[in-house]
C-alpha cells in the first residue's frame, strides 16, 4: 500500500504502482463473483511466492560467499 496502490504501470522508478500484496488483498472479495479470477489470483500468489523464494536463494547463496571470505 506504500508503493502507491494505483492500478496502472508505472513510466518510471518513482511512480506509483500496484504491488502484487496489494492485487491478491484488494481483489479477494471478488474472487468468488467472477469466473477464473480465483485462479488468476492464485497464480499471482504463486508468481509472488516464487520471487520470494529465488530472493531467499540468492540471499543465502550471498550470504555462504560472505563468510568463506571470513
Amino acid at each position: 500500500m506504500v508503493v502507491g496502490n494505483v492500478v496502472k504501470i508505472p513510466k518510471g522508478i518513482f511512480q506509483p504502482g500496484y504491488p502484487l500484496p496489494a492485487l491478491i488483498a484488494n481483489n479477494y472479495g471478488e474472487m468468488l463473483s467472477i469466473p477464473l479470477y480465483d485462479s488468476a489470483l492464485m497464480f499471482s500468489a504463486l508468481i509472488l511466492f516464487c520471487i520470494v523464494i529465488g530472493f531467499n536463494f540468492l540471499s543465502r547463496i550471498a550470504i555462504m560467499r560472505f563468510e568463506k571470505r571470513l
